[in-house]
């Protein structure tokens, strides 16, 4: 892929036009997607929002299998977001970036991330965002790695980034932090070797 800027990436997502529900909505059930909804169900929750939601897959395979669940997210094309509001009525979507999330304070318990971070390289700022809105947890399906020059290579190899979450959300004051691997049979790369399910609890405050 053409190496670009996280504001290019943005961009390019933000003007896409393609069938947001073939591409996208309609691979609800796939492997990575039952992985989240099941380790949410571990967890002690009833609001969650989705930054980068797109049309809601995540959403509408997390519904299916916990009920009762209040659902929304943001993400920055437009078109995916009247999809997600149109197959989730009365849900709670806005057409906006991970780096100025329009919520308030604490307003949702989990705050979810599905290879959205991935793009960004502020990822500092992207942190302090989501737990800012965050009251409970933080659920990130993204590509990690610990050590620095590796991501750095990743980085220019595939324009990706892949971040090291156990050391950021620690900066952060997020606790106790859990990785959760992908399984190599889920997903091709970079996900087989990189995606991980992160799960960390928001700190108080």
């Amino acid at each position: 892929m053409r190496f670009k800027t996280t504001a290019q990436h943005k961009k390019w997502w933000a003007e896409r036009k393609i069938d947001w529900k073939v591409s996208y909505l309609d691979t609800y059930n796939h492997p990575h997607r039952e992985l989240i909804s099941k380790v949410l169900s571990g967890m002690n929750w009833t609001s969650l929002f989705e930054v980068g939601c797109g049309p809601g897959a995540n959403l509408v395979n997390i519904i299916s299998h916990l009920k009762g669940k209040q659902v929304g997210g943001c993400d920055v094309n437009p078109e995916a977001i009247e999809l997600a509001q149109e197959t989730f009525k009365g849900g709670h979507f806005k057409v906006n970036s991970a780096e100025d999330i329009m919520m308030s304070d604490k307003s949702t318990d989990v705050v979810l991330t599905d290879m959205v971070l991935i793009y960004v390289g502020n990822i500092d700022k992207v942190i302090t965002e989501i737990k800012r809105i965050s009251r409970r947890y933080v659920v990130f399906c993204e590509l990690h790695e610990d050590n620095w020059f590796k991501s750095i290579l990743f980085r220019f190899k595939t324009g990706y980034y892949a971040h090291n979450y156990r050391k950021l959300l620690a900066k952060h004051g997020f606790e106790d932090i859990m990785f959760i691997k992908i399984p190599p049979e889920d997903w091709g790369e970079p996900q087989k070797t990189r995606g991980f399910i992160i799960v960390a609890k928001t700190p108080k405050r």
